[in-house]
Parts: structure tokens; C-alpha cells; sequence
């Protein structure tokens, strides 16, 4: 919403205002309710933690990805039962694991090819309701995989989001496969040509 805000005021401050809202909001959770307190206290210290069970999937998820390396275990391979909710939560460090931290990076340039490609189409498309359109389809996408990946890997606190196209979940793939169609429909308007004074579309 605030970055729909930002482009379509193109001012700064509102980015400053959400973010400024953000940290009040998440320091008020963090102070209230306890199971966010609990979740935020593991990611800072995960291996604290780690006994108790409080961190044990991120702390499995964080070696699974160790053990993938460089180049990975292979696909049926390593110790595929290592990582929790493989095929949910953390198919992230399960991908890891398997294909190691090149195909990781992978999976991840070619989501950003997708948020790259609906950006792109953005800028193109010359309806404003489009352009608002495909940038905040592209940029919900382009969120999505930064805090599934970011809780995976322990760069934020671990949430319980699908990662696009790859986690299990009907739902969760019917909604990304129609968030594609909206920008290949907007992409498929910016490229057609100016429609003609007359009616008819120019040549």
C-alpha cells in the first residue's frame, strides 16, 4: 500500500511515514504479545533456543542449508527428512540442501526476472490504473519471496508465508498463477499500439 502510495504521489515522505509506522507497530507487538516477543527473541538467538524447541526448524533449516555447500547433496541425496516442513515452510532450505547455494540463487534470479519483467511492464503500460496495477503485483511478489527467504535463512524473523509457485497449497498456486495472467494481460495492453484519432489502432 505504501509503495502504491509512493508511485503514485512519487514522494518520499510516504515512505518514510509507513516505515516509521512499521517499526512504532512492530515495537508495540513485540512489547504486547508474547508469541511475537518469543519469535523475534529466537531469531536473535536462535541457538538458545535450540533445546528447548522453540528454534528447531530454523535451526535445521540453517543446517540443511550448510550442508548443501557450494554445489549441494544432489537431488535424492543428503538427509532429506533433516529439513522440517520440506515441502511447506522451509522448501527453501530443502532447495539448499539439494542444489546448494548455486541453485538457490537459481530459483531466486528467477523470481527476480519476474518482478523485473511486471516492473518493466509498469513502466510500459500507459493506463495509470495498469501501471499501479503491475507494480504492486510485482512488488507483492518481490515481498513474498524476501520474507520467506529472509526467515529461512535467518535474516528476519521466520514467518509462515508460501513461497510462490514452489511450497504446497492449492490456493497459494492458483493465486500466484492469476497474479501472472494479470501482468501478461497489462504487458500484452503496453505493447499493442496507440489507438488511431479514428477508432482504429495505428500501424
Amino acid at each position: 500500500f505504501v509503495v502504491l502510495l509512493y508511485i503514485a504521489t512519487e514522494r518520499l515522505s510516504w515512505l518514510l511515514f509507513g516505515i516509521t509506522l512499521f517499526v512504532s507497530g512492530a515495537f508495540f507487538a513485540y512489547q504486547v504479545f508474547n508469541h511475537v516477543a518469543l519469535r523475534v527473541d529466537t531469531w536473535l538467538d536462535a541457538g538458545r533456543y535450540y533445546d528447548s524447541g522453540e528454534s528447531y526448524q530454523l535451526m535445521e533449516g540453517l543446517f540443511g542449508l550448510a550442508s548443501g555447500g557450494i554445489l549441494g547433496s544432489g537431488l535424492g541425496q543428503g538427509l532429506p527428512a533433516r529439513v522440517p516442513y520440506a515441502s511447506t515452510d522451509f522448501i527453501v532450505a530443502a532447495i539448499g540442501e539439494k542444489l546448494g547455494l548455486t541453485g538457490l540463487m537459481a530459483v531466486l534470479l528467477l523470481y527476480a526476472i519476474l518482478v523485473e519483467r511486471g516492473l518493466r511492464t509498469a513502466i510500459a503500460v500507459r493506463d495509470p490504473f495498469g501501471k499501479l496495477l503491475a507494480a504492486g503485483l510485482a512488488f507483492s511478489m518481490a515481498l513474498q519471496v524476501f520474507v520467506v527467504v529472509g526467515g529461512v535463512t535467518g535474516l528476519i524473523p521466520l514467518t509462515g508465508l508460501t513461497t510462490p509457485f514452489l511450497s504446497y497449497g492449492g490456493s497459494s498456486l492458483v493465486a500466484n498463477w492469476a497474479l501472472i495472467a494479470l501482468l501478461l494481460r497489462i504487458s500484452d495492453s503496453a505493447r499493442r499500439p496507440r489507438p488511431a484519432p479514428g477508432g482504429r489502432p495505428s500501424t
